[in-house]
């Protein structure tokens, strides 16, 4: 493998409805509701053929179980693929940062992947808690959820995929979140997956005195926090699932790009987890 030839291309699934405070953004603005996309990534590395989650269903099934869904002309993750020239049974492995059920749509035509996910975030979709019913489309609601059937290779702590390529807990959206991280020519790429649902949830939030303005969706809160604080140590760049900002080139790294600097003191706001005692 060689990083010369590492590229991130996004594929967007179609778009949905959320509300601005419910889901992106803590203390958001409750009447306001935004258009998002879901966009899952596929990882060339030269060598192996990846998928970073695999997208959303059709229009009517994530409208009728979740949210108001529009395509907008958006294919399913398989389709996107074969518009960029590759089979969905030419991939290798299917990494999930977690499996909630816009992540997951369409494994199964991965046929000849491995599927990776966090152990715990392997038990918690089969085990969900009555709160997250529908987010892991539990049989409880009459939903067959689409990674039921398959097998996972779990994996647990940091570890690496192939070269270049590892994933990393970023527990906070789900227990068993996890980010994935991209060794490129230009640096290192963060696919983060619901991590952060908007690029700027790694900005300040100048009125509450706010190192991060992270994302409200959280089953832990302090932990998501905490996870956002570690992609700023680790991302050169950073990749969202649900910001269309991330749809503004059609691969990466691109020509000109620019680099973010990490883990940036800004005067005013504090880092929490930096520095704490063990």
């Amino acid at each position: 493998m060689s990083i010369e030839k590492m590229k991130i291309y996004p594929i967007n699934t179609g778009w949905v409805t959320l509300n601005h405070a419910t889901y992106l953004y803590m203390k958001g603005d409750p009447s306001k509701y935004v258009d998002i996309p879901n966009t899952c990534y596929y990882v060339d590395t030269g060598e192996y053929k990846i998928m970073v989650d695999t997208g959303l269903s059709d229009e009517e099934r994530a409208t009728k179980y979740h949210h108001s869904c529009d395509k907008r002309g958006c294919p399913e993750s398989p389709d996107g693929l074969r518009k960029l020239g590759v089979e969905p049974e030419e991939i290798d492995i299917c990494i999930f940062t977690h499996l909630h059920w816009d992540h997951c749509q369409n494994m199964k035509d991965f046929s000849n992947a491995r599927y990776i996910a966090s152990k715990e975030e392997v038990y918690w979709a089969y085990n969900p808690h009555p709160l997250y019913y529908r987010s892991y489309e539990s049989p409880v609601l009459d939903i067959t959820p689409a990674y039921y059937g398959c097998s996972f290779e779990v994996v647990e702590g940091e570890t690496t995929i192939v070269p270049g390529v590892s994933v990393f807990p970023t527990p906070g959206h789900t227990l068993g979140h996890m980010c994935v991280s991209v060794e490129t020519k230009v640096g290192t790429f963060v696919i983060v997956g619901d991590a952060m649902l908007r690029k700027d949830n790694i900005e300040p939030r100048e009125s509450e005195k706010w190192r991060y303005w992270v994302q409200a969706r959280n089953v832990h809160s302090i932990e998501a926090w905490k996870s956002v604080e570690e992609i700023d140590k680790r991302a050169d760049y950073i990749l969202t699932y649900h910001d269309e900002v991330d749809l503004e080139h059609d691969v990466y790294p691109f020509e000109g790009i620019q680099l973010r600097k990490k883990y940036e003191r800004k005067p005013g706001f504090n880092f929490y987890f930096s520095g704490l005692p063990e």
